[in-house]
C-alpha cells in the first residue's frame, strides 16, 4: 500500500513538471502583449481565486513565526524568483531557462543537508552528476541556444538556489502540520500583495490586450500551472521529501525542448536525444537509494 502511495506521488510530480516545462513557451507569448509583472498578478489573481473557491474556509491561525515562514515561501517560490524566471525567458530561449532551472536540485540537496541534516546517499551523488550532464546534452543540443544573448542565462543562474529554498521550507511547513491547500491558498495570498505597489505604477489591463489567445495562456498559467501544480508539488514535497522531489526538475528541459521543437519547428539534435536518456538514467540511479534518508 505504501508503495503504490508512494507511486502516486511520483506520477503528481512528474505531472507537474510536464505542466511547468510548457509555462516558459506560454511565457515568452505572453510577453508580446503584457509585462512580465502583468502576467504574473494575472496568474496569480486566477490561481488565488480557484484555490479560495476550492479552499473556502477561513485561514486557521498558525502563529506568527509559522506565517513569516510562508512569507518567506512565497518570496522564494511565487513572486521574486518567478518574476526573476519570467525576466530570463524574454532574454534567452525557453529550453535554456528550463536548463538552469534544473539545477536547482543540487541545490535542494546541499541546503537540504545543511538544514534538514538528511544524508545523501552515493547513488544520490552519482545519480544528479549523470542528470546535470544530461540536461547540458539537452540544453546545448537546442538549436538555438548558442544565439542567445547570455543575460537571461545569468539572471536565472543567480536565482535559481531561492526555489531549493522554496522545496525546503514547504518540507518544514508540512513537517509542522501546515499543509495543502492551507499553505498553497496563503502563498498567493503573499504573492499578490508583494507585487500590488510596482503593479498599481507600472500595470496597463486595456481590453483590446485580452484576446482569445492571451486569455488562454492565462487561464493555463493560472489555473494549471500555479493553483493546481504549487498544490501538487507541494504534496510531493511534503510526501517524498524536498531532494527526491526537486529531481523531476532534470525532466523539464527535455520536455521543454521538445515542446519547443514542436512549436517553433527547430533540429532535435542527436546530443538533445542522448541527454534526454542521461536524465532518465540519472533519476533511476539516484532514486535507488534514497527513499529512506528523504521521507
Amino acid at each position: 500500500m505504501k508503495d503504490k502511495k508512494q507511486l502516486l506521488e511520483h506520477f503528481l510530480a512528474f505531472f507537474t513538471i510536464f505542466i511547468w516545462a510548457l509555462t516558459f513557451l506560454c511565457t515568452k507569448a505572453l510577453m508580446d502583449v503584457f509585462t512580465n509583472l502583468e502576467i504574473l498578478f494575472l496568474r496569480y489573481a486566477l490561481a488565488y481565486v480557484c484555490i479560495w473557491l476550492i479552499y473556502p474556509k477561513k485561514p486557521e491561525k498558525i502563529g506568527l513565526k509559522n506565517e513569516l515562514l510562508i512569507v518567506l515561501a512565497s518570496i522564494c517560490g511565487t513572486s521574486y524568483y518567478q518574476y526573476m524566471e519570467n525576466l530570463s525567458v524574454k532574454f534567452t530561449t525557453p529550453a535554456s531557462v528550463s536548463f538552469i532551472t534544473a539545477m536547482a536540485p543540487l541545490f535542494t540537496a546541499i541546503f537540504s543537508t545543511i538544514i534538514l541534516k538528511t544524508k545523501l546517499t552515493k547513488e544520490t551523488v552519482i545519480g544528479m552528476i549523470i542528470s546535470i550532464i544530461g540536461v547540458g546534452f539537452v540544453s546545448f543540443g537546442d538549436s538555438r541556444i548558442l544565439d542567445t544573448g547570455l543575460k537571461g542565462d545569468i539572471i536565472i543562474f543567480c536565482t535559481v538556489w531561492m526555489w531549493a529554498i522554496y522545496t525546503i521550507l514547504v518540507k518544514i511547513l508540512a513537517d509542522k502540520g501546515i499543509k495543502g491547500f492551507a499553505v498553497t491558498r496563503r502563498l498567493f495570498f503573499y504573492s499578490l500583495l508583494e507585487m500590488a505597489i510596482p503593479l498599481i505604477l507600472k500595470a496597463d489591463f486595456s481590453r483590446e490586450k485580452f484576446t482569445v489567445p492571451t486569455i488562454a495562456g492565462i487561464v493555463y498559467l493560472g489555473l494549471f500551472a500555479s493553483a493546481v501544480c504549487f498544490y501538487t508539488w507541494n504534496r510531493a514535497a511534503e510526501r517524498l521529501g524536498p531532494v527526491t522531489t526537486a529531481k523531476y526538475l532534470f525532466i523539464m528541459p527535455a520536455i521543454t525542448l521538445i515542446a519547443q521543437v514542436i512549436v517553433k519547428m527547430s533540429v532535435l539534435s542527436i546530443p538533445a536525444v542522448f541527454g534526454m536518456a542521461l536524465i532518465l538514467v540519472g533519476l533511476y540511479v539516484s532514486e535507488k537509494k534514497t527513499s529512506v534518508n528523504n521521507n
